[in-house]
């Protein structure tokens, strides 16, 4: 079974600054791992192994990912205990800042509109003291990213870009200059 570390923080120039390592020492059991309490962001290490291309764990990797596999069935796998993963888990509130931006930019026009709606539901009487519901929603949840790099592995064979050699055609037509981090 692969180690995984779960990375908790907010990432600042590639960098997690006071993060958290968890290992997941069975699929239900989570444990801090005391042994590295702060880390920094590292590149998956499976884009520099000539294993990439048939091997199940990274293709997890891609699969968290929601990325095009570059095999489908792999039929290696790396042997019991590795490879390590980091698992980077980041919560995004920018999305929320820029609802709540917008929320308030359109505040006057959503309460004109709200005033008019009440009106005509009361034959033009006062809409004074009514709750006023405007029609647009704003999504003020945030969303949290996940990144997945294979950190460690004991089955790691070298060979330099063998995954930009390999990458699946959807993602060379989509990016024909795509530098993976």
């Amino acid at each position: 079974m692969a180690k995984i570390f779960f990375i908790l923080g907010a990432i600042a120039n590639s960098i997690i600054r006071e993060s958290t390592a968890f290992t997941q020492t069975s699929p239900f059991h989570l444990r801090r791992n005391h042994e590295r309490q702060s880390t920094t962001l590292q590149m998956c290490i499976c884009i520099h192994c000539a294993r990439v291309t048939n091997c199940a764990a990274y293709h997890f990797v891609e699969q968290q990912h929601s990325q095009p596999h570059i095999n489908p069935s792999p039929t290696w796998e790396p042997r019991n205990g590795s490879p390590t993963i980091q698992v980077h888990i980041r919560p995004d509130d920018a999305i929320s800042k820029r609802e709540l931006s917008k929320m308030w930019d359109e505040h006057e026009e959503e309460t004109r509109r709200a005033e008019e709606a009440v009106a005509a539901e009361n034959n033009g009487g006062n809409v004074e003291g009514v709750p006023l519901f405007g029609s647009t929603q704003y999504d003020l949840s945030g969303t949290t990213t996940y990144e997945y790099d294979v950190v460690d592995c004991e089955d790691f064979v070298e060979e330099r870009d063998a995954w930009v050699k390999n990458m699946p055609e959807e993602i060379r037509i989509a990016n024909p200059h795509f530098v993976p981090t």
